[in-house]
């Protein structure tokens, strides 16, 4: 019974959250060191500072420490409320319910966040050293929003929108749980 041996959702998710946590400390590392002169990239803090494609970056990154790390980690409390304090386990078919709020909520969501990062470093790192060719009057902002986040619109809004999806199949099987023998 889940009472006694804890509740299995809520290890998963602790466990998604350290996961996803230890990737944003490797992140983190490495932004660190772009920040010294002699890494030969482009200063974090001076994208972040010069907004445009910086804002891309800094809200993936504060995104994923709130999405995939603290939402995972509260998720586990509330599988653990589910499931040993209420004594309601996922069983059956409410399983997928929460595989999907895992799987969707932290992989799907946690790419959506990180292809923010990514883009929003890149086009950052542009305006400061320019290599695209930016045809005619474009400045070199507007080929950065063209090449390099444009590209990135679709793929991210995607992403989202089938991220968001596992959320809300927690939430679902969430209501049910709760609602069970009440």
């Amino acid at each position: 019974m889940a009472a006694a041996g804890g509740s299995v959702w809520a290890r998963r998710f602790i466990g998604a959250a350290l996961i996803q946590g230890a990737i944003m400390f490797v992140l983190t590392e490495l932004l660190l060191y772009a920040d010294f002169p002699f890494s030969g990239f482009v200063s974090p803090e001076n994208i972040v500072a010069q907004g445009s494609a910086g804002t891309w970056f800094t809200v993936g990154f504060l995104g994923y420490l709130i999405v995939p790390v603290a939402g995972s980690g509260l998720s586990a409390l509330f599988y653990h409320y589910l499931e040993t304090v209420m004594n309601r386990p996922y069983e059956d078919g409410m399983r997928y319910l929460a595989w999907g709020h895992l799987l969707l909520g932290n992989i799907v969501l946690g790419a959506a966040l990180g292809l923010l990062m990514y883009g929003g470093y890149v086009g950052g790192a542009q305006l400061f050293a320019p290599t695209l060719n930016c045809p005619g009057p474009l400045t070199v902002s507007q080929c950065v929003h063209d090449q390099i986040l444009g590209p990135l619109v679709p793929v991210i809004s995607t992403l989202f929108i089938v991220g968001s999806i596992g959320p809300l199949l927690g939430g679902i099987g969430y209501a049910v749980q709760f609602r069970k023998g009440a």
